[in-house]
């Protein structure tokens, strides 16, 4: 079973579109096929979802200004290199996991652009459009993982 986080805030525009994704995930994706957490931000606690037995793989959906390509997905490295506060890094997670809880489980970035982080509940035009396009990345990958190189 997939475990899929989509994280962000949405009172801050695109942002929200991490969660907005997930949710729409939840909507067209069966519990068989995937357990969904949508979060304001990762935290350590996420370690303990991340290692559960039925879980194979994480999916984690962020948004960002910092791509030239409308949607990414690409394979996290477990990493214990960051900081352990209020929020953490998807790849200290699945570090966290594997020392913590002895599970290993391979985990992806899907990265969403946006362009107004704003104080605001509504997504741009890019986002939206980039949010259509992850979604039909995100089924096709969760379907066949295989498709990256």
């Amino acid at each position: 079973m997939w475990l899929i986080i989509g994280y962000g805030n949405p009172l801050r525009g695109d942002d929200g579109a991490g969660p907005l994704l997930a949710g729409k995930l939840a909507e067209q994706l069966s519990a068989a096929q995937a357990k969904i957490i949508i979060a304001h931000q990762l935290t350590p606690e996420l370690a303990l979802e991340i290692a559960a037995a039925k879980i194979h793989s994480v999916l984690f959906i962020d948004a960002t200004r910092e791509q030239s390509t409308a949607v990414d997905i690409f394979p996290l490295i477990p990493d214990a290199n960051g900081s352990c506060g209020h929020q953490v890094a998807p790849q200290l997670l699945l570090q966290l996991a594997e020392q913590l809880y002895d599970r290993a489980v391979p985990g992806w970035l899907l990265t969403i652009t946006g362009e107004d982080f704003s104080f605001t509940e509504q997504r741009s035009a890019a986002a939206e459009k980039n949010s259509t396009a992850a979604f039909r990345h995100a089924i096709e990958f969760i379907q066949n993982p295989k498709i990256l190189p």
